[in-house]
């Protein structure tokens, strides 16, 4: 008798399954390529877009296979729950977050990555399909590495040259870091495929593509992405061991060879004097970028730790349950004037606005509280348990180099978080979940392949006769439907599609309005900048029609309003501005509105506020004078003495707050304290108006005090 062989992997697969798996492809290539120079000088706006849309259009596809199957099968594995629970943590965040739409806004880019985890998971199924798709990311990834070589070479497309980036090597991601934290994937997934390989021409185009990523992520000068790299390279030669043993060594034992002797001249480069380590040269600043000074003292590190410490601070106030998906950059300023404001924290550390944390844990911890966090670690644990289970079932040399290759990106993407955030670039993103995604497909697939070699086995049980019955029986089940069953079915499943193609419409249309708005706004700033403020606020407007909560819009309006002196108007603008964004300058330009309208109160609110968000003492200096004339139109006479006093302290020749303070003693009647300032505002400044002023008040005191002298005929 003949064996009958099962092949679970040449079932047939739906147009649905074929659709699904040109989605991934689609977001793998054009999620990293795509971008639009003459709009976003960092192309993130876009790449988030077509990341969140083609999410979208692959879970229709997948409600389309349902409806046409007519039944759910749902693949499980032990990271559903702890994915499930990370997405339901995000969603009920909007309840808590101290800015609603800002977290709404930012909840798609969060969600899409667990969905597309569960689309991959649960269409994606065998090894062709894995190989297709991971044959795109290194043909992408390779593609990049060249393309990132030539840009330091300075051959580039003319419309970003000068572009940000050190020495331009940015890819089509418009930051340099941002580039090297997408190549750290595909990088690590070709090194293990280089090292099983057994086709000479695939792995001559391995050895390329590592070559070509590799030196471009060389080029990028990016720290942690060194770091995540290197750290992926030793958890995945531990992984060879444990799944290879000695033979992995002894296989590679020429390669070993030749990597060793690399290493020793790579180290020797740095190492020993040379003309290739001279000053100026690729080595001398691949050496200065990773030295421990560098390391230590570098204005870099010193940010980031500013950065990281009033993150603490956002975490004491919320440890629990966070401030809100997405909300760090709603609340960083606040947080970091506070953070200046101890000690000598602000002549310490550099000023800037930190929109991320440069640290995914923190800023996790931050958002989502120790419970999102928890969540999150998790889901890791899960990941590399449920991988290294598989790896040591698996014994297919290549499906182990695919494992390896899958878990060492992830570690080079978790390492690299520790430094950078590149859990929130969409194309790292990407390829981050569908690293965990094909761990579950390849765990799956060979539980599988065991099933259906038991079913093998247990037919050689069975007599031709009984086959021959049962193939006929499944033939007479197969022809069950009428032609007329088959139509009313159809009809039925009808509003079923139409119903999931209006909603899938919809979801489309609804991201791409906060784009489009970008891209207004974009323009609107580049009117800004070249004064023609009625055609800002034109397509500043047309942005707010598509996006009515993009706070940049408002701030724009407001400020263009605020110069040409319309008060009333431009602070409508500024209080809708400070729903959705926390800008710099807003404190400062409420401050200035109060005062034209008169209401002190308010002002001296925040020019409080606009001392703490300024970047140097040096700029403080006029609005603590500022806010002490404030307080002395308010007759807060002992409030205005301190903070003109402060401004002194910063500089002691500031003119203005001599004058002021001076007020500020005669409204309390402290004369010699106020004739002090004045004689110090003369001998500043000897031709200035207030030195003027001050000669006059200096007479009418002396005036004064002999009027008060008791005069000859007053005596007794």
């Amino acid at each position: 008798m003949e064996q009958k062989e099962l092949n679970l992997a040449k079932d047939n697969i739906s147009p649905w399954t074929n659709a699904i798996e040109a989605s991934i492809i689609a977001l793998v290539v054009l999620v990293p390529i795509a971008f639009y120079p003459r709009c976003m000088d960092v192309f993130l706006p876009i790449k988030e877009f077509i990341f969140e849309l083609l999410v979208v259009i692959s879970l229709m596809f997948w409600c389309f296979r349902i409806i046409n199957q007519e039944r759910f099968n749902f693949i499980r594995s032990p990271l559903d729950f702890p994915i499930l629970s990370f997405i339901v943590i995000c969603i009920l965040s909007l309840l808590w977050s101290n800015s609603p739409m800002v977290s709404l806004k930012e909840l798609p880019i969060f969600l899409a990555g667990p969905l597309l985890y569960f689309v991959i998971t649960n269409n994606i199924k065998y090894e062709q399909q894995i190989n297709r798709i991971l044959n795109v990311i290194l043909i992408i990834g390779g593609l990049f590495g060249i393309y990132g070589i030539l840009q330091y070479q300075g051959i580039d497309f003319s419309f970003w040259t000068g572009n940000i980036g050190r020495q331009n090597v940015f890819g089509l991601f418009g930051n340099v870091n941002y580039f090297a934290e997408y190549l750290i994937i595909p990088l690590t997934i070709a090194v293990p495929l280089f090292f099983v390989s057994k086709n000479k021409m695939k792995k001559l185009l391995l050895l390329i593509g590592i070559l070509a990523m590799g030196g471009s992520l060389i080029l990028t000068f990016t720290r942690g992405s060194y770091l995540g790299f290197g750290t992926s390279l030793i958890f995945m030669f531990f992984l060879f061991i444990f799944s290879g043993g000695k033979a992995f060594i002894k296989d590679n034992k020429k390669l070993f060879i030749i990597i060793s002797l690399a290493i020793i001249i790579i180290i020797s480069l740095f190492v020993i004097p040379n003309p290739l380590n001279k000053p100026g040269t690729l080595v001398s600043k691949i050496k200065g970028r990773t030295s421990v000074t560098q390391l230590i003292q570098g204005s870099s590190i010193k940010r980031r730790m500013a950065i990281w410490k009033f993150t603490a601070l956002m975490i004491k106030d919320h440890p629990l349950l966070g401030s809100g998906i997405g909300t760090y950059k709603y609340n960083t300023l606040k947080y970091q004037a506070e953070f200046f404001e101890q000690g000598e924290n602000r002549s310490l550390y550099p000023h800037g606005f930190a929109d991320k944390a440069h640290n995914e844990y923190l800023q996790l911890w931050a958002e989502m509280g120790i419970i999102g966090l928890g969540i999150f670690i998790w889901l890791v644990i899960c990941y590399f348990n449920y991988g290294i289970k598989i790896l040591n079932k698996i014994k297919n040399h290549y499906k182990q180099a695919i494992l390896i290759g899958l878990m060492g990106s992830i570690v080079a993407v978790l390492v690299d978080g520790i430094f950078g955030f590149p859990l929130h670039l969409a194309a790292t993103i990407v390829l981050f979940w569908v690293a965990i995604g094909f761990i579950v497909v390849i765990g799956t697939s060979n539980k599988n392949n065991i099933l259906a070699m038991k079913i093998s086995k247990e037919s050689l049980n069975q007599d031709e006769d009984e086959e021959a019955n049962k193939s006929r029986e499944t033939q007479e089940k197969n022809i069950v439907k009428t032609k007329g069953n088959r139509k009313s079915a159809y009809i039925l499943k009808l509003p079923l599609y139409i119903s999931i193609l209006i909603l899938a419409i919809f979801l489309c249309f609804t991201l791409f309005r906060p784009f489009m708005a970008q891209v207004y706004r974009f323009y609107a700033y580049k009117e800004i900048k070249n004064e023609n403020f009625n055609e800002a606020i034109k397509i500043d407007e047309k942005a707010l029609k598509w996006d009515p909560y993009l706070g940049e819009a408002y701030y724009d309006i407001g400020r263009i309003l605020e110069i040409k002196e319309f008060y009333g108007v431009s602070l409508g603008y500024f209080e809708k501005a400070a729903k959705y964004i926390d800008h710099p300058d807003l404190p400062q330009d409420f401050a200035l509105i109060y005062l034209k309208k008169g209401q002190l109160d308010k002002a001296a609110i925040w020019l409080k506020k606009a001392i703490s968000y300024q970047k140097n003492e040096k700029s403080m200096l006029p609005l603590y004078a500022e806010l002490g004339n404030t307080y002395i139109r308010l007759k807060k006479f002992n409030k205005a003495e301190i903070a003109l006093k402060k401004s002194l302290k910063i500089d002691p020749d500031f003119i203005n707050a001599h004058y002021g303070l001076a007020g500020a003693y005669l409204n309390q009647n402290k004369i010699d304290e106020a004739l002090v300032e004045l004689q110090k505002v003369i001998e500043l400044a000897p031709d200035s108006l207030e030195a003027q002023y001050a000669r006059n008040i200096m007479q009418q005191i002396a005036q004064d005090k002999l009027k008060s002298q008791p005069t000859e005929t007053d005596k007794p």
